[in-house]
Order: structure tokens, then C-alpha cells, then sequence
């Protein structure tokens, strides 16, 4: 996995090399990972990354300072109101993100501190999807 360079704040951050790095972590952890290379064809919003194992994901990527458009808030908003796990990740949320590919199964069915970071990542997802 290529990790940010010293140089390479993360608000500097390319969204290809974050998406880069969030493919390695997914994979290594066991995610099947679809990425729509020719998005002009895609819906327009659709989530950036769908991973797949025990359980399903959809993630939108954001460099630090990126802001979603309103097509993505839509989708984010649809995925969460049918039931689905999204997310929209920054690089400063590796390690949150980290910790929810690792959890087998629902995070929000777990008990520990799981709960608590899936949580606060849907609670800012809705609150970007709401702004």
C-alpha cells in the first residue's frame, strides 16, 4: 500500500491516492471492491467504491476539503433510508474506516466501541447529505 508521503498533508491529499489506499486496506481485509472507471455512464452520484464480504458498503470519497454534490447527497440519503451501510470517507477517517472493514458483520449490531465509530460516521453523513 502506498501511504501518504511526509511531504503529502492530508488535506492535500489526491482522492485517487485516498481511493487508492482505502482498495489496498478493503482488500487486504477481504472486500470485493467495484469502482465505476467510467463514471459518465454511472448514475450521476453513485457512491465512488461498493464493497462486498459478509455485508455490503457503499462509500463515497472525499479528499479533506472536497464537498459532495447534491446528486451524492441523494444517494447517500437513498442508500441510508433503504437500510443500506454508506459512508462518505476522508483521509483523515483511515482509521475509523480501518475499523469498520475489520468488524465482521453489522457494525451497528456489534458491542464496543464499533458502534460508537459507525455512529459518528452516519451522523456526519447525514449531516453533509442535510447541509
Amino acid at each position: 500500500m502506498r501511504l501518504v508521503s511526509a511531504l503529502t498533508t492530508l488535506a492535500d491529499l489526491p482522492e485517487k491516492e485516498w481511493q487508492a489506499q482505502v482498495v489496498q486496506l478493503a482488500r487486504t481485509l477481504g472486500w470485493r471492491h467495484f469502482h465505476a472507471y467510467r463514471s459518465t455512464k454511472s448514475p450521476a452520484g453513485f457512491p465512488d467504491l461498493t464493497l462486498v464480504r459478509e455485508r455490503i458498503i457503499f462509500v463515497e470519497l472525499k479528499t479533506e476539503r472536497g464537498k459532495l454534490t447534491d446528486a451524492q447527497k441523494d444517494w447517500i440519503e437513498a442508500l441510508l433510508h433503504a437500510g443500506a451501510e454508506a459512508y462518505v470517507w476522508r483521509p483523515a477517517d483511515l482509521d475509523r474506516a480501518g475499523r469498520i472493514l475489520a468488524q465482521r458483520g453489522d457494525p451497528f449490531q456489534a458491542r464496543g466501541e464499533i458502534v460508537s465509530i459507525a455512529a459518528s460516521l452516519r451522523k456526519r453523513v447525514l449531516d453533509e447529505a442535510a447541509a
